[in-house]
């Protein structure tokens, strides 16, 4: 068990770390509306409009979290001269951040995860319907040795870097291994949604339990079977020939792995299991993983750190962050530390 004292001091050490997240960043539009009447057009409830709101998705999310935690994220990556890119720029040099990493593409549209939510402007709101607008930038050769230079140049004065793959064609398997390669023995931590064992080489990996299954080619799925999950685990973990495999697993907490021999390290989830909204808790986690250990953590300890994030976020609505002084509460609260 950890020492309260050890966890608040990597919290603190967070502050002014500076991470470089290579990745797609999606615009998440949440649209709000109060019910009106259902339509004498087709059987659906027909809502008045009352909010109507475009966050940072994605790497996008990765980044307004390690902000909001009191770190320095640098983004590297591509967005669509558009309307959705233009916000989400404009939000992101908002808050301070240096977005002259970031290429616009007048080819590209900005994928945009559009939600409908109905309710009270004062009450829960439900998720009616979500649908995609995506798009999938190939990158030129100007562009790639662009972002390449950007990436050894940035990686240079960074603590850490992130790789947060969604599979819009920002991230590239050469210019992941720009990052790899240039970080001289600074963490890289990766989260791709489609295709995980394209990009080994990095330090840490933090796939869900269905990201894990499909690139270790098993199922995670069948009840609580730990013997099960401690071999794909592994198995996964060698095949990416990283040094540890962080697998989030929903209402069971996380699993880490850092070698063979050692076993899985289960951290039972934080708070309830009762969660608001899952959107974006996967960006979270890595983002307080990856600041944790640019801090110093150890890999136990960068784990346990961001199950707490990861508990913190999933009881608010949308894409949402963790602010390091809620992050420093959940540590002061926890009875099960050591003084």
């Amino acid at each position: 068990m950890f020492a309260r004292t050890r966890l608040l001091h990597i919290a603190e050490g967070m502050k002014a770390r500076r991470i470089v997240v290579y990745g797609d960043i999606v615009a998440d539009r949440f649209i709000y509306g109060t019910p009106k009447r259902i339509s004498r057009e087709a059987p659906v409830l027909i809502l008045r409009q009352y909010r109507d709101d475009v966050l940072l998705g994605a790497a996008g999310n990765a980044i307004n979290n390690i902000s909001s935690l009191g770190g320095i994220p640098v983004p590297v990556s591509v967005l669509g001269d558009d309307a959705q890119g233009t916000q989400l720029l404009d939000a992101m040099a908002g808050q301070g951040i240096d977005c002259s990493g970031v290429l616009r593409a007048s080819r590209y549209n900005t994928p945009t995860k559009v939600r409908i939510l109905g309710g009270m402007p004062h009450a829960s709101r439900q998720q009616i319907v979500r649908y995609d607008i995506e798009d999938h930038c190939d990158l030129t050769e100007s562009e790639a040795a662009r972002l390449a230079g950007v990436l050894r140049e940035q990686m240079a004065a960074a603590h850490a870097g992130l790789i947060s793959d969604y599979g819009y064609g920002a991230v590239t398997q050469p210019l992941a291994k720009t990052l790899t390669g240039t970080a001289a023995g600074k963490p890289v931590t990766l989260d791709s949604r489609y295709d995980l064992l394209r990009f080994s080489g990095v330090t840490a990996a933090t796939p869900n339990e269905e990201e894990a299954a499909a690139a270790a080619g098993t199922s995670l799925f069948d009840g609580d079977d730990d013997v099960q999950l401690q071999q794909a685990g592994e198995a996964l973990r060698q095949k990416l020939g990283s040094k540890a495999l962080l697998i989030t697993r929903g209402s069971r907490g996380m699993a880490l792995f850092e070698g063979a021999g050692r076993g899985a390290l289960l951290i039972p989830v934080y708070g309830t299991d009762q969660v608001a909204d899952v959107t974006g808790a996967g960006d979270t986690v890595i983002a307080t993983f990856t600041l944790s250990l640019a801090a110093g953590a150890s890999f136990a300890e960068a784990a346990t750190i961001a199950n707490y994030a990861g508990g913190i976020v999933v009881m608010k609505m949308g894409t949402a962050t963790v602010s390091n002084d809620e992050l420093r509460r959940a540590i002061e609260r926890d009875e099960a530390l050591r003084e």
